[in-house]
């Protein structure tokens, strides 16, 4: 299969011969309650701390993956050579949106976790025991179209429990689009704390490459490298109150109130390309800018807004009323919520604000005036980057600055979702209104 350095030549070959689908395909996906807020609408602190530990080793593996794309870059041989990789099976534990995928001939379907900020893709399969609970099994010996490679994979985790598995290539349908030879990651053990989830304990990664235990492509870079495409774009459409959906292959122009704004998905700081994220971005607050530029990452596994200790310190110190509640939470007055955006890439005339409901993750039961906020602090090792999950994603509506675009002031007092557009092969990132 292709990696992410020939893409781009291997669709110049593909020429006029590739084969581009007339439509897009669209699925519906359904958001899953992580618990980070209770019934009476008060904050599950536990709630928060435990998926601030999921994302933690998340990130974790996500740089061992770094760290073995670096060397293979070096020498090419060395997937071929190393027989055990890193998995990423601990994810379904953290995503929150998931849609139907069809893999295999015939097909078996499965309701998939999609994750932006991973890259395998991972199903329970039927050599897997007890460990994996009651989670609906992926058959290889049932599908004609999976071969099995010399590629198994392993992942010990900090609590003591692991997760392995084996590559298979086999096909794999989201809606009408098709990809053959896709990397599967069979599970053949499954970690402690993905076990007991209330899932098929799938997950489809979404991201570059480089993040890939397993040295695989995700589903669209693979569509890609097939010509199998309108445009080399997925796109997410995340709401809590509507309809949520992923394209493969386009975007869904029903859904798109408005031109995308594009801004370069920056690669890391070795020059490769690891997640969909946008360089030199910033909070900011009523306006003004709240925190020191740094890389902002789009994260669809995730609620929250996270930010290294220092600079979450220094966003809070911005927020009128705001006090510390632990090291990595802050309270504000539930009456008087920042009025926060992000500004991408340097151009801050068009900012993408966060809905006072998204920022809002619950009141205090010691303090009911006073609501834990979504940005925290947390070390995840990716340096100065923010990590943004669907509390911006989800929730938010554009802020156009009248000075900038005096015809478009009126967007000022728009209340919608984002529509997010990520283009695979000229590594860019579109946002727009969603309706």
């Amino acid at each position: 299969m292709l990696g992410a350095s020939t893409l781009l030549a291997a669709l110049a070959l593909l020429g006029t011969a590739a084969v581009h689908p007339a439509t897009a395909t669209t699925i519906e996906l359904h958001p899953r309650d992580l618990g980070l807020k209770n019934s009476d609408g008060s904050v599950n602190i536990p709630g928060l701390r435990a998926e601030a530990e999921r994302l933690f080793k998340k990130y974790e593996r996500n740089r061992a993956n770094q760290v073995y794309y670096a060397q293979t870059m070096k020498d090419p041989t060395a997937r071929q050579k190393r027989g055990t990789l890193a998995l990423t099976l601990s994810d379904t534990d953290s995503a929150v949106w998931t849609g139907k995928v069809s893999v295999g001939t015939p097909a078996q379907t499965f309701n998939i976790f999609f994750d932006s900020g991973s890259s395998d893709f991972t199903l329970a399969s039927t050599a897997c025991g007890t460990s994996c609970g009651i989670k609906q099994r992926y058959n290889t010996a049932a599908s004609t179209s999976a071969v099995k490679t010399a590629k198994t994979v392993r992942t010990n985790f900090v609590d003591g429990t692991s997760s392995a598995g084996v590559v298979y290539e086999d096909t794999v349908t989201a809606g009408g689009s098709t990809a053959t030879g896709q990397d599967v990651v069979a599970a053949t053990s499954l970690s402690a704390t993905v076990a007991g989830l209330a899932s098929d304990g799938s997950l489809m990664g979404l991201s570059y490459p480089s993040l890939s235990s397993a040295g695989s492509s995700s589903f669209m870079f693979t569509l890609a490298e097939q010509g199998q495409y309108f445009l080399p774009y997925f796109s997410i459409r995340l709401s809590y109150t509507s309809r949520s959906e992923i394209t493969f292959g386009s975007y869904n122009r029903a859904r798109v109130a408005g031109r995308p704004r594009w801004y370069n998905a920056s690669p890391s700081a070795n020059g490769v390309r690891t997640y969909w994220q946008m360089a030199l971005s910033t909070p900011l607050i009523g306006g003004k800018i709240a925190a020191p530029l740094a890389t902002h990452i789009l994260d669809s596994g995730t609620t929250l807004i996270i930010a290294p200790p220092s600079a979450a310190s220094t966003f809070w110190a911005n927020v009128p009323g705001s006090q510390p509640y632990s090291d990595e939470f802050w309270s504000y007055p539930c009456a008087s919520p920042p009025d926060l955006s992000f500004g991408f890439s340097r151009a801050f005339s068009t900012s993408w604000p966060v809905s006072e409901a998204s920022f809002n993750l619950g009141y205090l039961e010691e303090a009911p005036d006073r609501c834990i906020g979504a940005v925290i602090g947390e070390n995840l090792g990716l340096g100065s980057a923010w990590l943004l999950g669907d509390a911006f994603t989800g929730q938010t509506r554009v802020l156009t600055d009248p000075r900038a675009h005096p015809a478009s002031s009126l967007v000022r007092l728009a209340v919608t979702n984002v529509y997010v557009m990520h283009d695979v092969v000229q590594n860019r990132i579109g946002l727009s209104l969603a309706r």
